[in-house]
């Protein structure tokens, strides 16, 4: 293959559309743009394709949105094409399900856009699951899902973790995938601390049974990012690694974190044999603390800063509290009719079938996702990679603005650092006869450089002032008549 010319630089090697007749057209000539979404909080990757027909090439079909899409994108390279420099759906075609809009633009000449997804997506949305399920989650019943020929009947790619769990489901006829989310809510991380942050995802590559922490368990990131002005010579590998353009995202609302449970939370399980209630407490500051409580946090591995600096301040408000020590702003409550004579507890990792109770799982569950949602955030917008999937772990040296005010040097204290990627969007597109590939990231990092200060806010509530406490009377006390 060529060498790559410039940032950015893709060929279309194969945009075919299968239609119901039974016709295969070639479309790569009329292929205006392509976009293709990865979300690591979606079961299915999704996508659109702009098309301007300008021959009336489709016009004979019809497009219904029941047809397939062969489609197959690469970056040029000097070595032979694989899995890492090219996006591939020939063996795996998606699937047309919309047609989003069409515009007849004069007599000849036609624009439209079609919305795609794929065949795992679509036969989800078709069939249900109603059968009992027992073993290892990942291996015994999401890789049967995947797998089954009466069920999603997948021949993609599966990379899945390790649980720690031996469960027995039954799917009361759920579709397929959302019986899939349900039991990964539920799975216990064999190697991160029973980690109960379990996603099932898809990315171009393949299927994704994993924890946030062993996204974030990586040395080394797959690469970084530099903010700087673009290169005067033709350097395209370096402009490749070039920051386009970075937005920050205001995600920090103390109110709703509380609400949702990320800095505490208390549970009580109601245990209606015995009649007995058990407390069970979450604090956020203990996910940085070592033991086992710990979490893999985005700076686990980084050579600049720790991972044990919470997106939260451990200072005393006005009453001697901090933010985990009220446990009451967000309660769950689970009735449970176990007899089992130790407690509650008592069944997790017996080596038998295991506990599924709240206990294990939901506080930790809650609290982490909603601290990833409250995370130092960024919309960011690069050349495209065809080896770069949500899930991957990045790295972003952002320009110090300020460099004389910090030790840092030249990189932002605070932005600059290690991400992790959750929303991916891959756009190509065709503009003044030049083919350019470019990406739009969610990225996310779910610590600071250092920890914030803790010595309390100074100013305190009416410290010194007496409460007021009086009746209001009703009605008018003056007897004088009325003036208006």
């Amino acid at each position: 293959m060529a060498k790559l010319n410039y940032a950015g630089e893709y060929e279309i090697e194969v945009c075919k559309i299968c239609s119901t007749s039974g016709e295969i057209i070639d479309i790569t000539s009329l292929v205006s743009s392509i976009n293709i979404f990865e979300d690591i909080f979606k079961s299915s990757l999704s996508g659109d394709i702009a098309i301007v027909d300008t021959n009336n090439l489709l016009t004979a079909l019809p497009i219904i949105g029941q047809e397939k899409l062969l489609l197959k994108l690469t970056t040029p390279q000097t070595n032979a094409v694989n899995r890492n420099n090219s996006l591939d759906f020939t063996d795996h075609p998606l699937y047309i399900y919309k047609v989003d809009s069409k515009l007849e633009v004069n007599d000849s000449t036609s624009a439209l856009v079609l919305s795609f997804t794929t065949a795992e997506a679509v036969r989800s949305n078709r069939i249900r699951v109603s059968q009992a399920f027992e073993g290892e989650p990942s291996a015994d019943m999401i890789q049967k899902i995947i797998r089954d020929e009466d069920l999603l009947n997948s021949k993609k790619e599966f990379y899945y973790e390790k649980t720690a769990n031996n469960y027995k489901f039954v799917s009361p006829n759920m579709r397929p995938l959302d019986f899939i989310n349900t039991i990964a809510k539920r799975c216990l991380s064999d190697k991160y601390n029973f980690a109960p942050t379990f996603l099932f995802y898809e990315t171009c590559k393949g299927f994704y049974f994993r924890t946030i922490d062993s996204m974030l368990d990586r040395k080394n990131v797959k690469t970084v990012y530099i903010d700087e002005a673009p290169s005067l010579g033709s350097d395209a590998s370096r402009n490749m690694l070039r920051l386009i353009k970075h937005t920050v995202v205001g995600s920090t609302n103390v109110m709703v974190n509380m609400r949702k449970g990320m800095y505490a939370s208390n549970l009580l399980m109601v245990d209606l044999v015995n009649k007995t209630v058990e407390n069970f407490n979450y604090n956020y500051f203990d996910s940085f603390k070592e033991g086992e409580k710990k979490d893999i946090h985005a700076d686990a591995h980084s050579n600049y800063t720790s991972d044990n600096a919470p997106l939260a301040s451990e200072s005393k408000d006005d009453f001697g509290n901090s933010l985990v020590d009220y446990d009451q702003s967000t309660l769950y409550m689970q009735a449970v009719d176990r007899n089992q004579p130790n407690g509650l507890l008592s069944v997790q990792h017996d080596g038998g079938y295991d506990y599924t109770g709240t206990d294990s799982w939901l506080q930790r569950r809650k609290g982490r996702f909603a601290a990833m949602n409250a995370a130092i955030t960024l919309n960011i917008q690069v050349y495209g990679q065809t080896d770069i999937s949500v899930g991957d772990l990045i790295g972003l040296n952002i320009r110090n603005s300020n460099p004389r005010a910090t030790d840092q040097g030249d990189r932002d204290p605070y932005y600059g650092g290690r991400y992790l990627i959750t929303k991916l969007r891959h756009v190509f597109t065709r503009m003044d006869g030049q083919s350019v590939h470019t990406m739009h990231m969610q990225v996310v990092r779910d610590t600071v450089s250092s920890h914030y200060p803790k010595n309390g806010v100074s100013f305190f509530d009416a410290k010194e002032v007496s409460p007021v406490d009086e009746l209001i009377p009703m009605g008018s006390e003056d007897s004088t008549p009325s003036q208006y």
